[in-house]
């Protein structure tokens, strides 16, 4: 019998990097943030600071790749008749963020109608050299339509679309408001700890129409618009899926994926990209609307 997920989610998300053991330095920039968006919350405004600061303090210490092309989505979303901003996105910089060792608030004003902020942020990273895997991913609500743009509705299920150049392995997970990241990939059936890739090949995962032993998943949204944490992890190398445990059932009495806390699952997400410069992580922000 196919498992379903159904929980709700806000919206977290670490654009977190690959890489090696050796060269990792500690960096820190300070920076000055002026909201463009006069619904922004303080709260955000100063998510928007320290991501801008981590920018900063990479392109300081590692400087700019101009062959490259900084690529940044915006969700906007209701709550409480406020909009909440998310932004990933590639960098132009050539080093990438590990770990933020401290984040401090130096000075908040709200100027104009516009939050002004100014931060100072330490943390650890490394200049990147490996060469990565061009991975092709997309989360669709109908195997029937493989290629339509996507806005989840509530109750709607979903599939993700992979294929990569090179052969190798992959884990998917997502993370809640609750801060629980659940593994969706591997399945909770499957004994591997990752899910075998094959090389130039199209996959649809989280289908029983393309494999029978699939679980398949059901989104669902509580308010008029919400937000779900897609992680998408794959190396060419071998590596073991984050110790988990047995998830809880939701108030639809279905059987919720394995899960560990969001901290744990960063934690290990960091050590195996120590460990390995190849390694890809793709996180990416879904939107649910009633």
């Amino acid at each position: 019998m196919l498992k379903r997920i159904s929980f709700y989610i806000l919206s977290l998300l670490a654009v977190l990097p690959c890489f090696a053991a050796n060269d990792i330095v500690r960096v820190s920039a300070t920076y000055e943030y002026i909201s463009d968006n006069p619904r922004e919350t303080p709260e955000q405004a100063e998510k928007s600071a320290f991501d801008r600061a981590k920018q900063k303090a990479l392109e300081d210490k590692f400087g700019v790749d101009v062959a490259s092309v900084t690529n940044t989505f915006v969700v906007n979303s209701a709550k409480q008749s406020q909009n909440n901003t998310f932004a990933l996105g590639g960098t132009s910089v050539r080093g990438e963020w590990l770990e933020t060792l401290k984040e401090q608030v130096l000075d908040k004003q709200f100027t104009n109608g516009f939050w002004v902020v100014k931060v100072k942020v330490e943390g650890r990273a490394r200049n990147y050299a490996a060469e990565k895997a061009d991975i092709q991913f997309t989360p669709v609500k109908d195997i029937q339509d493989l290629e339509s743009p996507v806005t989840f509705r509530d109750g709607n299920d979903i599939f993700l679309r992979f294929s990569s150049p090179v052969a190798g392995h992959l884990c998917v997970y997502l993370v809640d408001e609750a801060q629980n990241a659940y593994c969706l990939l591997p399945y909770m059936t499957q004994q591997t700890g990752s899910q075998p890739i094959e090389a130039n090949k199209e996959y649809v995962f989280f289908s029983s129409k393309f494999d029978r032993s699939a679980q398949e998943y059901t989104l669902t949204c509580e308010r008029t618009s919400e937000q779900n944490a897609l992680y998408v992890v794959f190396s060419p190398n071998d590596f073991i899926k984050a110790a988990d445990k047995q998830g809880g059932k939701n108030f639809r009495d279905e059987q919720l994926p394995r899960e560990l806390s969001y901290e744990a699952f960063l934690k290990w997400l960091t050590r195996i990209q120590t460990k390995d410069p190849q390694l890809v992580v793709r996180p990416t922000v879904l939107s649910i609307r009633k």
